[in-house]
């Protein structure tokens, strides 16, 4: 009998040592609510990189995070990819930024949020001595090691011009009545704020005293997709003089794509942001008058990451804010060499 029970301790602790052992890597999916993805954060030696991005699943924030994943597996260093659910939770990246230095990462890529909540947060993770480089949205506040994103106002002007463009093309006359709606993911925003301010500059300076921007009106969907093509159907209904819609954000572009389509007014000139199925869609059917500028996100994930490390190693770019650049695209030149390497970036 003692033997038997000697043969079952020894088989018991041996379970327990396998149990205990810590594995060399390890591979996650997204959580249950969806707002976390860690990928090879358990390989002793390596450095860790954390990236906070925005929306999770969303179309362009998924261009970042690629751009992200593959200068970390070409680097050899561990990412954690954390994001949220909308664009309304600021308590959240709040804490996922927290977490990242309590990890004690070695730097930190971030796609702030909210450009004003998040400037005390980011200075006391700046404070704490980890780099933060800062994609996509500026912060307010100069406690950042680097910044990779799009020349805002100036790609907000560049829309305009577009606009005004466009509109003409369509055959509205410079003394009728146009008037042009915006809605917006996230009003504290400084991308969006800064895209609006650049809008408007170049609208004022050029367009007919005829035609006018809605900016007493401008809806805020907070990144949701439903809500902003209710808000497309919400324009549509209560402004007869409509003849343009602009979206400076990609689901803005999204949904006023959407309900365009469902309401089959081609009659509305469209200028978005960002390069999504459905603007793809809509540009390639050659049916409406319709343009997006487009960003190069792909660049601002992946540079992201190796200036990230860069900068964990002593190293300091050559400019603290790096503009990425934007360009136009219509049907006539969505095939284009130059902009299908921005739309499927490969060789990196």
């Amino acid at each position: 009998m003692k033997k038997i029970i000697s043969i079952l301790l020894v088989a018991v602790m041996s379970l327990s040592l396998v149990a205990c052992s810590p594995s060399k890597s390890t591979t996650e999916t997204a959580n249950s609510n969806g707002t976390e993805n860690t990928e090879n954060t358990n390989n002793p030696g390596k450095k860790t990189v954390y990236f906070l991005t925005k929306i999770l699943g969303n179309q362009y924030w998924s261009v970042v995070e690629q751009g992200a994943k593959d200068a970390a597996a070409e680097l050899g260093i561990n990412l954690v990819v954390t994001g949220l659910a909308n664009e309304a939770e600021i308590e959240k990246q709040v804490q996922q930024l927290q977490d990242a230095v309590s990890a004690k990462a070695d730097a930190i890529v971030l796609g702030p949020v909210d450009s004003t909540a998040m400037v005390n947060p980011v200075n006391d993770a700046f404070n704490s001595g980890i780099p933060i480089i800062v994609v996509d949205t500026m912060i307010n506040t100069e406690n950042y090691s680097a910044a990779l994103m799009t020349d805002n106002v100036e790609a907000g002007k560049i829309a305009a011009e577009e606009m005004i463009n466009r509109m003409k093309t369509a055959g509205v006359s410079e003394t009728e009545k146009a008037q042009i709606a915006v809605q917006i993911g996230s009003s504290g925003s400084q991308t969006i704020i800064d895209r609006l301010k650049g809008f408007n500059e170049y609208w004022d300076a050029n367009a007919p005293e005829a035609w006018e921007v809605l900016n007493n009106d401008i809806k805020v969907n907070d990144g949701d997709i439903t809500k902003a093509v209710g808000f497309t159907q919400d324009f549509l209904t209560a402004y007869p003089d409509l003849k343009g819609v602009f979206g400076p954000n990609n689901g803005s572009t999204v949904g006023f794509v959407t309900g365009l389509k469902e309401s089959g007014r081609k009659d509305i000139v469209m200028v978005g942001f960002d390069f999504s199925a459905e603007i793809e869609q809509l540009i390639r059917e050659g049916e409406f008058e319709v343009a997006t500028v487009l960003q190069k996100q792909y660049l601002m994930g992946y540079e992201g990451v190796k200036t990230a490390i860069a900068l964990s190693e002593g190293k300091q770019p050559e400019e603290k804010l790096i503009d990425t650049g934007v360009m136009v695209v219509d049907k006539e030149n969505v095939d284009a060499t130059e902009v299908q390497e921005v739309i499927n970036p490969s060789g990196k």
